[in-house]
């Protein structure tokens, strides 16, 4: 039986152009596909069998998965939502289980959620946040039952009511949750949670760390940076994964390039190439990608890629498209 679910199996169209040559949950943040960022928490966590699903490119996502022992991908031939997927591998799941989304790095504590579970319901970890209202506030009462969903009715509260959270895409459930979502596409959230909601058995559970949408290509920069520059710890050190560079304590890694300024932090992949007279301030250059006599600050450098001019607070992705940002809002330390 498995643990934990990570759902991966949507089309990437808000995280194009990255998702150009790799589906979505491989994209690397700081060197490191986003699934594994997601297997390794659950795993740390005590949660040892986790089941994908995938249906968009699932090639690479079996290829992944191979050899990772306890690890299953389920390919699904049609798309099926956060619903259908569930409800399809339903007799695979352990009597309760974790769910998490495959574009979000966080530090939630499954355990924490799964002890949450009441019988026939489901636990939500939520997360207070100023811009909550921009992923959709969830609101819970003093005994913990949330209150208001998206525009569906709830019980009445008791005690104080707090508003000012919002989903952060990981959660918990009894499998018999899923008797009440329909075969083939269904959403969750419209489907079992909408019949909790009123019985009071859709719980929320206030979790705190680092929290990072990794769902569009802005995201996706934010986060290589955060993780870059120890903004945010998730558990993982993504320099075990470089041939070199320079961490955030500046500490080397591997054999630094020769003749290459290098300032802050910098991960660098295997195989890629870097010109002497190059400057390197906060970056990250993917395995293969050559860097002529050039400066590249605050940027993210995918495989392969190419870059003879400057490059600053931005990214060149999977085509060699030079991608623009300028700003961190996407970043929830």
């Amino acid at each position: 039986m498995f643990d934990a679910f990570v759902l991966a199996a949507g089309f990437g169209t808000r995280l194009r152009p990255l998702t150009a040559t790799l589906p979505k949950p491989l994209v690397p943040v700081c060197g490191v596909p986003m699934l594994d960022w997601a297997v390794d928490a659950l795993i740390r966590s005590g949660l040892r069998r986790v089941l994908v699903n995938a249906h968009h490119a699932p090639e690479p996502l079996l290829a992944w998965a191979a050899g990772r022992p306890g690890v299953e991908v389920s390919v699904e031939a049609d798309i099926l939502g956060t619903g259908g997927g569930l409800r399809l591998v339903r007799d695979k799941l352990s009597p309760r289980f974790v769910v998490v989304n495959g574009d979000v790095l966080h530090t939630v504590d499954p355990q924490r959620l799964l002890d949450a579970v009441i019988p026939g319901g489901c636990a939500l970890a939520l997360r207070r946040d100023p811009a909550a209202a921009t992923y959709g506030p969830v609101a819970m009462d003093a005994e913990g039952s949330v209150v208001t969903l998206r525009s569906y009715a709830g019980p009445e509260p008791v005690g104080e009511v707090t508003s000012d959270s919002h989903f952060t895409g990981v959660w918990a459930a009894d499998r018999s949750i899923l008797d009440d979502v329909p075969e083939g596409f269904a959403d969750v959230a419209s489907t079992a949670w909408r019949t909790l909601l009123p019985a009071r058995r859709l719980r929320g559970v206030l979790t705190g760390g680092p929290w990072l949408d990794v769902g569009d290509p802005h995201g996706w920069w934010a986060a290589n940076l955060a993780v870059l520059r120890g903004e945010v710890d998730l558990g993982v050190d993504p320099f075990l994964r470089a041939e070199a560079g320079l961490d955030v304590a500046g500490r080397s890694k591997g054999v630094r390039p020769d003749g290459v300024e290098v300032h802050g932090a910098v991960w660098i992949g295997e195989g890629a190439r870097i010109a002497r007279g190059a400057v390197l301030r906060d970056a990250v250059i993917g395995p293969g990608a050559v860097v002529g006599r050039t400066r590249v600050e605050r940027s993210v450098v995918w495989a392969s890629a190419i870059v003879e001019e400057a490059l600053s607070d931005g990214a060149v992705g999977p085509s060699g498209e030079r991608l623009a940002f300028g700003s961190q809002r996407d970043i929830r330390p």
